[in-house]
């Protein structure tokens, strides 16, 4: 892929997709009059809930169903079937025992809504596996445009409901949870003769037992990983209720989470933008994809962390700006931290390529439950002293083993040193994040005249890297 083909296909799928993600930002000014911590609170505290349901639909299937597209070629639409079905299945398992727990634990916490709530999630949860069925297709038929314009419109409706419902029915917290299920309604409209008549890919909620024990041999592996990944993720408001930490101090840690947490939304783009050319540069021996390889992680995790360290600086006067409400504009030090936490992710997932490739999906489980069980045991022993800072703290400490953790599986070690020195650029990354995030945040409330030219300076260094002709060999040997 060619520099400039690779920035345009970054740049769809960074940011038309999430169009709608940065006109909730925008529209967060005319919102936040009529939202308080305690709508944020209540919020995190039931997607803390629904993110377990939520890791627990895909059960591993996508990584199945990107290899299916690459094995059985013309055939992968027969795969891809049973897979959805399996989600979708799995989907409707999640909803029952959502509106379970909500009836039995979450009354007082919702209100007179929960009925509202239960028809909400349970819709969002079915309907959610269409989401990562239309990405894989996107990606892998390489139709950027087409993912792109689906987003756009779907975030649109979505936002359209929760401005209505917030700014002018005055229901706060519900207001998100309306328009949660619309992504996956539209999704299904939208693609509806180009993917299920077209292509033949829908749910086949028939599975015969070859399929199963093929799907859940690679998937179920995923599942320990995916429910860590939860852990770190989303879990914190759990304990945080467990603790008895108020409803207000979990809206101030779910706020600053939250808008620290778009950050995903590049992260993700990136990898989405690159991941077939990654898939086929991996699987391949050619000279001219394993300088792709060496380049691309050269390039992107030191890239990716620059514009988060830039998102953390300027934290405290992107809150000022966004929310109009005095008590939203605090908690841009749990955002700076989340965003930091963010800096190591991209490494993990060039660790998980080649694992995924060659079907070691247990050994991906591994690298994220040795960071979610620091981050679980952490939480238990410091939020009772430390409240909504002890969860923010382990949740930065777990990412950083989370991002690192590859380096233990020696097999995948040796399989990257064949690119660059795998090891050493780890080590050289992890002084740089720290390194970044340290500044962040002990710069959060510093003058802009400051801010201003540190901004300039780095991202000027880091542009002359990237566009400085470099020798593979020569940089490989200076890591």
């Amino acid at each position: 892929m060619s520099k400039k083909k690779a920035i345009k296909s970054i740049l769809i799928y960074t940011i038309l997709p999430k169009l709608s993600i940065v006109l909730n930002l925008l529209f967060l000014p005319i919102l936040s009059p009529f939202l308080t911590l305690s709508d944020y609170g209540i919020q995190g505290v039931i997607l803390a809930y629904v993110g377990v349901f939520q890791m627990l639909i895909y059960l591993g299937q996508n990584v199945h169903i990107q290899n299916a597209y690459f094995e059985y070629k013309s055939n992968y639409f027969l795969i891809w079937q049973r897979s959805f079905g399996l989600m979708t299945i799995a989907g409707i398992v999640a909803s029952i025992l959502m509106g379970l727990i909500i009836y039995f634990f979450l009354i007082p916490t919702i209100g007179p809504h929960w009925p509202v709530v239960i028809i909400c999630l349970s819709v969002f949860l079915i309907s959610s596996p269409i989401n990562e069925v239309v990405i894989l297709y996107c990606v892998l038929k390489e139709q950027p445009l087409l993912l792109a314009l689906s987003s756009v419109l779907s975030g649109l409706l979505t936002l359209f409901v929760s401005f209505v419902a917030i700014k002018y029915l005055h229901l706060g917290f519900l207001g998100w949870i309306l328009a949660m299920p619309i992504n996956g309604l539209f999704l299904y409209l939208f693609y509806f003769r180009k993917i299920v008549v077209r292509e033949k890919i829908y749910p086949k909620l028939k599975l015969n037992k070859r399929f199963l024990k093929d799907a859940l041999e690679v998937g179920l592996p995923l599942v320990p990983h995916q429910l860590s990944l939860y852990v770190m993720n989303v879990s914190d408001r759990l304990l945080l209720t467990f603790f008895g930490v108020g409803i207000k101090s979990i809206g101030y840690y779910s706020q600053g989470y939250s808008m620290g947490s778009n950050g995903t939304v590049l992260y993700s783009g990136v990898f989405q933008s690159l991941s077939r050319n990654l898939q086929e540069a991996f699987r391949s021996k050619e000279e001219h994809h394993k300088l792709y390889i060496t380049k691309t992680i050269l390039i992107i995790p030191l890239g990716l962390s620059i514009c988060f360290f830039v998102a953390s600086l300027w934290c405290k006067e992107g809150f000022f700006i966004l929310f109009r409400n005095p008590e939203l504009r605090q908690s841009y030090p749990i955002a700076i931290i989340t965003l930091g936490s963010l800096m190591f992710y991209p490494i993990y997932s060039f660790f998980t390529y080649p694992l995924s490739i060659n079907k070691k999906t247990f050994s991906i489980s591994k690298i994220s439950i040795a960071a979610a069980l620091f981050n679980i045991l952490g939480n238990i022993i410091l939020i009772p002293d430390y409240g909504i800072w002890a969860a923010a703290g382990t949740t930065y400490v777990s990412s950083i083993i989370f991002g690192f953790a590859g380096l233990f599986d020696r097999e995948n070690r040796n399989f990257l040193n064949q690119y660059l020195n795998i090891t050493k650029f780890c080590g050289w990354m992890f002084v740089i994040n720290i390194s970044l995030f340290s500044m962040s945040y002990l710069s959060k409330d510093i003058t802009i005249y400051i801010k201003v030219p540190v901004t300039i300076l780095i991202l000027t260094a880091y542009l002359f890297f990237i566009n400085r002709k470099f020798k593979v060999k020569d940089e490989i040997s200076n890591l």
